[in-house]
């Protein structure tokens, strides 16, 4: 695995990262330190960030309706 980008969104880490099979993933690591990983496979870095942004939107969303 090869991190490609480390991104800092309100509280959340995302990290993009090649795998050995060439292929991006990204994974979210909340302000508790707790590492979500998701299943989806992209043939860009630039398509996991897009999809991992709007993740971390989503999840931004949730926690702030919990409050």
């Amino acid at each position: 695995m090869k991190i490609q980008h480390v991104i800092g969104i309100d509280g959340y880490t995302l990290l993009i990262y090649r795998s050995l099979d060439q292929l991006y993933r990204f994974s979210i690591i909340d302000f508790s330190g707790i590492a979500f990983n998701f299943d989806s496979i992209f043939l860009t870095a630039e398509e996991a960030n897009v999809k991992g942004r709007a993740a971390v939107e989503i999840a931004c969303e949730f926690d702030s309706n919990l409050q």
